[in-house]
């Protein structure tokens, strides 16, 4: 299971090289997902980036730096199934 939790947009993880991928960011999540293999954590930037036709909705996830040993293909599902946690269950926030 993937647990989320909502950070302000003035985290010092929302690094400027994070920022500048998007137009505009709307939320940052912190993810933490524990399974047989260890505990991973990252985040979750949603915001908008510009496409050819305007501009467009995205959300990036990013995965910390694992300990040693991890195999490159662990590397790569954790976020994958961080990502269909995520749009699963529909996380968002909305600020009135």
């Amino acid at each position: 299971m993937v647990n989320f939790t909502f950070l302000p947009l003035t985290d010092p993880r929302l690094t400027p090289e994070l920022r500048a991928r998007f137009v505009f960011v709307d939320q940052l999540v912190e993810w933490e997902l524990t399974d047989s293999s260890g505990t991973y954590t990252g985040l979750v930037v949603v915001g908008e980036q510009s496409h050819p036709q305007g501009f467009q909705a995205r959300a990036e996830f990013t995965i910390d730096i694992p300990q040693k040993g991890v195999s490159n293909s662990k590397i790569q599902e954790v976020p994958q199934t961080v990502e269909n946690e995520f749009v699963k269950n529909a996380i968002t926030i909305v600020n009135i």
